[in-house]
């Protein structure tokens, strides 16, 4: 079949492969010609493409494209995945390839495995340094949950290509159809276009054009003999690629009449879409068979792919090698950092969990629960628990009991149910015997003294958390030690900042012997974070640039997002706002969230931009069912500051003062001083601890309160100290600095003081409205549709929705008097060469 519409498409691709260190991202339907356009560009590339695939498996193997490609090649990838190396390793050594100048082909992205598109990932933010080309392809119309965010952190990338593929027009279908005498109008409307639709009516004209592609499809195979008709069956209820070895001769009939596509040993169809066609066409009864007859030859080789097994297995009905397989699967899986195909395969031998019963039933419901908890599937974790819970009590095993209440907090906690987790693990405590050391009292301790840290609970946190040192120590539990350090260091930073830092470093030094990358990344996050709360900012800046930079080679995206956050955080409180605005994350866990809501809330509010309150308020409806301490000050604090630079003072006292009773309660210095400070300036609170700027502003001392801040490093604050004073110069000076850093609602509220004063104050150029008439947040969304920016990119940079862009769009339109983007955009390009800057909320 003839490539048309494609041109432009081949020339991107031979583009890229002319430049090196592209990745080539081309979507589109099913059936739209991707590969077929690859085939015609590996054509001419030297040496050829290494080709992997990912298959429509329901739970699909770890890393398949990736074997698929070492397969081909061979070589050091081959020899680190026979090796079962770390994945770090096996993904270093797929970049080798890359770096090897070699073009690799990564088929159907939307049916990769986690393990695949972390590779993807990885592959794409560092194939910039090398001199390869990475192809992937993926249906626009199947993407699901992994690949959009793989798509979504791949945005910004510079050596991302994206290639969109679409149907074909009315007049290339004309052009296939016109030898075959038939209507093209017609084929159009039936086909819509799509080639692979096209080319399977075109492949028998005699026929009427099929309703669907199913019927084309079986159309197709309705000429082949019995024997083929059964071979072709054999491969439809196995997606992938086929070993010839287990079919018989009759496969090579299905491969002349183009309904198999042959690759070396293997055969495949030639479009998955094909494959279903076939595959739901056979009777339930005659499936079964065949996915027994699979199972059969595949587990009699040493070396089956568990998960293909598990999966034939239950296509089978077989719930006793389901049993055996899928856990195995979910086991390999979960090496392979693919955690969603781990708890899968989980979910399967749920579904056939009947007639297992007593510890084996307990210790598989545990097994499903922890895959949840990794993956976000809290309820799933939640009732596997609770049900293996029920077994151990019937058994009257208190010490798995014990161990599993421990484990469970953590789930309880992640959905935000607080007191439910810490109940849970008093519950694990009470059942065991202090003085015996094991893994179930080791594990109780752990978790209740993390819980106690993220909670603020100082006292409680160190003391359980020692023991747990003690226990882990004595038992050898390298796992549960990293984290009771943990624990205890992040504690310490209110009690002992130096004893905080040497624990935590020791807490890294064991996850990295350990091997346990995820726990290096708490451990680093928590030197960052702790260390930036008690503002020792020098340590903080550090550790959080250190663990940004650790999580994203190791694409740990949950923990990078946090550290993002906690550094965007610092660098508002340091007055960096632009910087701190570009740091932080648009979305990722909770905590993250909360975190980078609330300082992008803060700098929007300081400038004066109305959707600071509402990302306020959207971090305080994510902190508050938390009810720690350490999610809610900095959020309340920042309600607080907005309702006094917007005059509603009166609602301070319910915004803060809930939060600051807490704080009191737990003896926490700085989130006291600062509630407390903003409690004073309503009227609703005395004088606060010395002990922080904040406490020195309310017992008067505003330039003790200055020296303070400056030698931390926080001109806002420092500047809001000096504008304490009653004193005109102090106040203009207080002034000036606020206008340096375009917080303006501030410096209005000093301005009105300085007028009552009888001083004629006029506003800086800096505070002066824009030439355009726009809003701050106007001018920020208009300088990012001057670099080229979709709406969609837009919203996932200044963290609002698409609709919110979208009328900020319309808006300056009106506002600048143009009809389209592009010509707003000029606009905007035309004032920077009239010497006027870009906004400054970046």
């Amino acid at each position: 079949m003839e490539l048309l519409e494609r041109a432009d498409a081949l020339a991107t691709l031979e583009a890229c492969h002319r430049a090196g260190g592209r990745a080539a991202l081309i979507s589109g339907e099913a059936g739209v010609g991707k590969t077929a356009l690859i085939a015609g560009f590996a054509d001419s590339v030297p040496g050829g493409a290494l080709w992997g695939r990912c298959d429509a498996l329901r739970t699909p193997r770890p890393l398949g494209p990736l074997y698929d490609i070492a397969r081909a090649c061979g070589g050091p990838l081959g020899r680190t995945l026979a090796a079962d190396a770390q994945r770090y390793d096996r993904f270093n050594a797929f970049l080798d390839v890359l770096s090897a100048g070699r073009t690799v082909v990564v088929e159907d992205a939307h049916w990769a495995d986690e393990a695949t598109l972390d590779l993807l990932l990885f592959a794409a933010r560092r194939i910039g340094g090398t001199p390869g080309l990475l192809v992937v392809t993926y249906r626009d119309d199947e993407v699901g949950p992994g690949l959009l965010g793989v798509l979504g952190s791949l945005a910004a990338e510079r050596s991302v290509v994206r290639i969109p593929l679409t149907p074909l027009s009315a007049g290339s279908v004309a052009r296939l159809a016109e030898p075959y005498g038939m209507d093209p109008g017609v084929l159009h409307e039936r086909t819509g276009g799509n080639p692979f639709f096209v080319t399977e009516v075109l492949a028998d004209p005699g026929r009427e054009v099929p309703a669907t592609v199913r019927d084309a499809v079986l159309a197709r195979t309705a000429g082949l003999s019995p024997a083929a008709r059964a071979a072709l069956e054999a491969v439809a209820v196995m997606p992938g690629q086929v070993d010839m070895w287990l079919l018989d001769e009759h496969a090579d009939e299905c491969v002349t009449a183009g309904m198999l596509v042959s690759e070396g040993t293997r055969v495949r169809f030639r479009h998955e879409l094909g494959r279903l066609a076939v595959e739901q066409a056979i009777s339930p009864v005659r499936r079964a068979a065949l996915h027994a007859a699979a199972l059969a030859r595949l587990a009699a080789q040493p070396d089956a792919d568990p998960a293909r097994l598990a999966y034939h297995a239950e296509e089978a009905g077989d719930g006793t090698a389901v049993l055996e397989h899928a856990p195995r699967a979910a086991e390999l899986a979960s090496r392979a950092g693919a955690h969603r195909q781990a708890a899968d395969q989980y979910d399967r031998a749920l579904r056939h969990i009947a007639g297992v019963t007593g510890r084996e039933r307990a210790e598989l419901l545990e097994l499903h629960a922890a895959a949840c908890s990794a993956v976000d599937r809290n309820a799933g974790a939640l009732v596997s628990s609770q049900r293996a819970l029920d077994i151990w009590r019937e058994l009257g095993d208190t010490e798995h009991e014990a161990r599993l209440l421990a484990r469970r907090a953590n789930y309880l906690w992640t959905t935000g149910q607080t007191t439910a987790a810490h109940a849970s693990t008093r519950d694990a405590l009470a059942l065991l015997d202090p003085a015996a050391p094991g893994p179930a009292l080791t594990a109780a301790c752990t978790w209740a003294a993390y819980l106690r840290m993220l909670s603020r609970d100082v006292q409680g946190a160190i003391e359980l958390g020692e023991r747990a040192i003690e226990l882990a120590e004595l038992t050898g539990d390298a796992p549960m030690l990293t984290r009771a350090l943990n624990a205890v260091g992040a504690a310490q930073w209110f009690r002992d900042p130096d004893m905080a830092e040497a624990m935590l470093r020791r807490s890294v030094e064991v996850a990295q012997a350990a091997r346990d990358d995820a726990a290096v990344a708490g451990a680093m996050v928590n030197l960052g974070s702790g260390a930036g709360e008690i503002r020792r900012y020098a340590v903080a800046e550090r550790w959080l640039r250190r663990a940004v930079e650790w999580t994203g080679e190791r694409d740990l995206d949950s923990v990078h997002g946090y550290a993002r956050a906690w550094l965007g955080r610092l660098l508002l409180e340091r007055g960096r706002w632009s910087e701190a605005a570009s740091v932080l994350p648009s979305g990722g866990i909770v905590p993250a969230r909360i975190t980078a809501l609330c300082a992008l809330g803060r700098i929007l509010v300081r400038r004066g931009d109305p959707d600071g309150r509402a990302r306020l308020t959207e971090a305080w409806a994510l902190a508050a069912p938390t009810t720690d301490l350490q999610r809610m000050w900095p959020v309340a604090a920042g309600l607080a500051e907005a309702a006094w630079l917007d005059g509603r003072v009166a609602e301070i006292p319910d915004l803060a003062g809930p939060t600051f009773e807490l704080a009191v309660r737990l003896g926490h210095v700085w989130a006291e001083g600062e509630l407390g400070y903003w409690l004073w300036l309503a009227g609703a609170g005395g004088p606060v601890s010395e002990a922080t700027p904040y406490g020195m502003q309310t017992h008067g001392d505003w330039s003790g309160a200055e020296a303070a801040w400056e030698r931390l490093g926080c001109p806002y604050e420092a500047a809001l100290a000096r504008g304490d004073s009653a004193d005109p110069v102090d106040l203009t000076q207080a002034l000036q600095r606020l206008e340096r850093l375009s917080a303006g609602p501030a410096a209005l509220l000093l301005t009105r003081r300085l007028r009552a004063l009888g001083l004629d104050v006029r506003p800086r150029r800096a505070t002066l409205a824009h030439p355009g008439g726009l809003t701050t947040r106007e001018a920020e969304v208009l300088d990012l549709l001057a670099e080229g920016l979709r709406n969609a990119d837009i919203a996932a940079r200044l963290l609002i929705s698409e609709k919110t862009v979208g009328h900020h769009v319309s808006a300056i339109l009106g506002k600048l008097g143009v009809t389209s983007r592009h010509d707003a955009a000029r606009w905007r390009l035309s004032e920077t060469d009239m010497g006027r800057p870009a906004s400054e909320t970046r």
